[in-house]
């Protein structure tokens, strides 16, 4: 990552940071587009905590998880051990990397996705390319950051200024159009863009309820209908979908 986001910013985050959740959007996205996850070899680059990708391996995906953080790691790891009752979440696997460096061939999952990690490089691009890389031709690529729109946009900005965000210190967001843009120059075919969540949830979640969903409202698409349209841009987060063509060719981004 840049300096401005080091290391030890998110060692020190992870060893802080206890709640649980998944994006449970994330997985409904996948299964609308997949169909069927069983045996489907999925990628998450940022994993975090770990949570959804061991939703996804509950449903029968082969799945790996990749963070920069050794304390982020440690959790995903005392979380699958916790919720691996029966034994049948082995082949999760969770590895020490660099997302601008990932440590795998080319063309080898099914679906790779991010969640908040897009937002935390000046070169996203340089992000994007080694997604692109490693996923298969005809796979699936869901990527979700914050939306640009947002009063999580305005209460950032406040906060980076005076030194007090939490999140690597530096951090910047996009808008759908911005995030449609910026694929499509991957020469990815995008399927759809969408919004996710609420920053009033989010506040709840935060203070109060550590396991509330900011996601309960629900993710709307952008060509929906026109509430959904309004709603897909003034969401927390903004997402989008996109197919790696068959035909595609190695894309020279930036």
């Amino acid at each position: 990552m840049e300096e401005r986001s080091s290391k030890a910013a998110w060692e020190s985050l992870w060893q802080k940071r206890k709640r649980i959740y998944h994006y449970q959007n994330v997985l409904e996205i996948a299964e609308q587009v997949s169909l069927d996850l069983e045996g489907a070899r999925v990628l998450e680059v940022g994993c975090g905590r770990g949570s959804t990708l061991l939703e996804f391996a509950k449903k029968g995906a082969i799945v790996t998880g990749i963070d920069y953080a050794q304390s982020a790691l440690s959790l995903c790891n005392s979380l699958k051990e916790r919720v691996d009752a029966n034994g049948n979440l082995g082949l999760a696997k969770f590895i020490q990397g660099d997302a601008r460096d990932l440590p795998f061939c080319e063309e080898q999952f099914d679906i790779v996705y991010s969640v908040g990690l897009l937002e935390h490089f000046e070169d996203p691009c340089a992000i994007l390319a080694e997604q692109c890389r490693v996923l298969k031709r005809g796979g699936y690529l869901i990527l979700q950051v914050p939306q640009k729109y947002s009063v999580y946009t305005l209460l950032k900005k406040t906060l980076m200024a005076v030194g007090k965000w939490p999140y690597g210190a530096w951090e910047t967001q996009f808008s759908v159009g911005e995030l449609r843009d910026l694929v499509t120059e991957a020469g990815l075919s995008v399927e759809f863009a969408y919004g996710y969540g609420s920053f009033a949830l989010a506040l709840l979640r935060h203070y109060l309820f550590p396991t509330l969903d900011h996601g309960m409202g629900g993710w709307h698409k952008e060509n929906g209908a026109l509430a959904s349209r309004i709603r897909a841009n003034i969401g927390l987060d903004a997402g989008v979908v996109a197919r790696k063509n068959h035909s595609s060719q190695p894309a020279n981004l930036c």
